[in-house]
């Protein structure tokens, strides 16, 4: 399916222009309508502010700053998206409900990893990068932490497969970037003493569609299938990993699939997910 309204996930936090700036260049490389999301309630809260009384204050003061901050970020956003369709909308609630709430009405939904969470600085609220996949049917493309602005997203695309729903999906979701890429990775994680045509069965199919991948395979010989996999991505000079995300959200319970986790925690690639 071509990508034709992209889901933007605004909020008043330091990497909002990079999500912006990614937004802008895939909505002109896909002439795509953009839905530029900007959600008031703050997605962390520092790792001191304790108590419910702290965290109520903290939310409500954090909230309100968030609102005066909304016109001049909406002025941001007329800048970066000028002469491109787009609309603005405000909203208060729960980041991943919020934005699961329209990703129905999207094709691609644009979200970041925090530094901060990431490296433990502060308490988070909204895992959104972990629980957004699991909670839409649409792809969701979780930028790194300090994806630069002017990077191209999908030249050289690694495909970290396994015969799964999971990943099916994730790469029937990424057609349109990889028709478009200069390369294509197929990556498999095989047990020591296995071998599979895994990755070839997928590169036939990729061919039809008129993409040459490129077959990869990598023994698990007890490392941690997400390390490979992010170590493959630096090697390769990979600027885009399409993965399927692994794992459940029942009654708010997060869990996460092994290598979905270490993906997310070491992400220094966008990574196209889905679930």
């Amino acid at each position: 399916m071509p990508i034709k309204t992209i889901l933007l996930h605004m909020a008043n936090d330091d990497a909002h222009a990079g999500r912006m700036a990614v937004a802008a260049a895939l909505a002109k490389r896909f002439s795509a309508h953009i839905h530029a999301l900007y959600i008031a309630t703050p997605v962390s809260m520092p790792a001191g502010a304790t108590g419910r009384a702290a965290s109520y204050g903290f939310m409500a003061e954090a909230t309100a700053i968030a609102h005066e901050n909304a016109e001049r970020i909406e002025q941001e956003v007329r800048q970066a998206l000028n002469g491109l369709s787009y609309d603005w909308t405000v909203e208060e609630g729960d980041h991943v409900d919020l934005l699961a709430g329209r990703a129905s009405y999207a094709d691609l939904v644009v979200v970041a990893q925090s530094a901060a969470v990431r490296a433990g600085e502060r308490v988070s609220l909204h895992n959104i990068p972990d629980r957004l996949p699991l909670e839409t049917a649409t792809p969701v493309l979780v930028l790194p932490p300090s994806q630069p602005a002017t990077a191209a997203i999908g030249r050289h695309v690694l495909v970290a497969w396994k015969n799964s729903r999971e990943s099916a999906r994730a790469v029937r979701a990424a057609m349109p970037f990889l028709e478009a890429a200069e390369s294509v990775t197929v990556l498999t994680v095989e047990p020591p003493g296995h071998h599979s045509d895994e990755a070839a069965a997928l590169g036939d199919w990729l061919h039809r569609h008129g993409i040459a991948a490129r077959p990869q395979a990598v023994i698990a010989s007890g490392g941690e299938v997400g390390d490979m996999i992010l170590s493959c991505c630096a090697d390769q000079g990979a600027d885009l990993l399409v993965m399927g995300s692994y794992g459940h959200s029942r009654l708010r319970e997060l869990v996460l699939g092994g290598a979905t986790r270490t993906v997310l925690e070491g992400l220094s690639v966008p990574a196209l997910m889905t679930h």
